[in-house]
C-alpha cells in the first residue's frame, strides 16, 4: 500500500504591518539606523573594557555583555531571529553555514562561547578589537602548523567547559547553498570528545518564508562599510537559526564534516520547501468610538 505524500500544514501567522513588509530599500531608514548603530558602538567600547579587556580569559559576564550588544545591533538593522531546535547547554562544537558577519552577532546572542574566525577579521574596525577581547581564535588557513595549533587550543577550550563556534566552509556563501566543509576543524570535536551541533542559518524575506534574502550575504569583493550602508536602508527581515541534532565525536573528522554539511543542506531545503504561510488579518486594538460607530451603523442598516 502506497503512502500518500503529506504536504506541510499551513502556518498561521499575523500579517506583517506596513513597517514590517519587505519592500524596496528606503534610504530614509539610514537617518535613524546609522546614528543608532554609532551610539551602540560608542557604548560597546566602555562595556567591553569593563567586562572583557582586563581579563586573561572572557567569562560569563563577557559573553552576556556581547550578547546584549549583538541583540541591540540586530534589532537596529531590522533583523529578527526565529530559533528552532534545542540550544545546547553543555560545551559543544557549533558548526554553521556562513552567510555574513551578522552570523556571529546572531549566534552570540544564543550561545556563550569562543569563535574561530579568519585572520583577516583581526584588522577590521571594531570587530577586530572586540574579537581579540572576546578571545576569538584567528586562524591562518595558509599556515597548516598554525591552524593545527589553533584547533588544539579550541579543543582545550571545549574541555575546559566553553563551547566553540566555527564556520567550516572557510568563507561566506550566498545563502542558497552550502559549500564544501573543511575536515580539519572537526578534529577539535574529536580531540575534545565533544558533540558537534550543526546549525543552519538562512536570511529570509518577511513576506516570502523560505526564500533566501539577497541583501545580507557578505560575499565577493564586498566591503564592510558598503555592506552596512546598503543594509541600513533595507526593510526588516527574518534570520532563521535551526539547531540540528548533535553528532557524536566517535564519527571522526571526515565523517563529521560530511554529515554536518548534509544536515545543514537538508535543513535549508526544508526551509525552502516548508509549510505554506497563511497570513491572518492584522491585530487591531479595540477603540470605543469606533465600536460605537460600527454598532450604530449595524442597527441602522449601514
Amino acid at each position: 500500500m502506497r503512502r500518500r505524500k503529506q504536504t506541510p500544514a499551513p502556518v498561521l501567522i499575523h500579517y506583517p504591518g506596513r513597517r514590517l513588509r519587505r519592500m524596496r530599500p528606503n534610504a530614509l531608514r539610514r537617518f535613524w539606523r546609522i546614528p543608532m548603530l554609532l551610539l551602540y558602538l560608542l557604548l560597546a567600547y566602555p562595556l567591553a573594557l569593563w567586562t572583557c579587556a582586563r581579563k586573561a580569559q572572557p567569562d560569563a559576564s563577557s559573553y552576556r555583555a556581547f550578547a546584549w550588544w549583538s541583540r541591540r545591533a540586530l534589532r537596529v538593522l531590522g533583523i529578527r531571529l526565529r530559533v528552532d531546535g534545542k540550544i545546547p547547554v553543555q560545551p559543544v562544537m557549533i558548526a554553521a553555514n556562513h552567510v555574513s558577519y551578522l552570523d556571529i552577532l546572531a549566534l552570540a546572542t544564543l550561545i556563550p562561547g569562543r569563535f574561530v574566525a579568519k585572520k583577516e577579521m583581526r584588522d577590521w574596525p571594531f570587530f577586530g578589537i572586540m574579537g581579540v577581547w572576546l578571545g576569538t581564535l584567528f586562524i591562518d588557513r595558509s599556515d597548516a602548523r598554525a591552524s593545527q595549533r589553533i584547533m588544539r587550543q579550541a579543543s582545550d577550550i571545549i574541555m575546559a567547559g566553553t563551547s566553540v563556534v566555527l564556520f567550516p566552509e572557510g568563507t561566506t556563501s550566498d545563502g542558497k547553498s552550502v559549500g564544501e566543509f573543511y575536515a580539519a576543524p572537526f578534529e577539535t570535536a574529536a580531540a575534545a570528545k565533544a558533540e558537534t551541533v550543526p546549525v543552519a542559518l538562512r536570511y529570509e524575506d518577511v513576506l516570502q518564508p523560505g526564500q533566501p534574502d539577497g541583501l545580507c550575504p557578505f560575499v565577493g569583493d564586498d566591503s564592510l562599510f558598503g555592506h552596512l550602508w546598503r543594509l541600513a536602508a533595507a526593510a526588516p527581515l527574518t534570520l532563521r537559526v535551526e539547531f540540528l541534532p548533535a553528532l557524536p565525536s566517535e564519527l571522526g573528522r571526515r565523517q563529521l564534516a560530511q554529515q554536518t554539511r548534509m544536515a545543514i543542506s537538508e535543513a535549508l531545503q526544508r526551509m525552502e520547501q516548508g509549510a505554506s504561510v497563511t497570513y491572518l488579518q492584522p491585530r487591531r486594538g479595540r477603540h470605543p468610538l469606533r465600536d460605537a460607530w460600527a454598532a450604530w451603523r449595524r442597527s441602522h442598516g449601514g
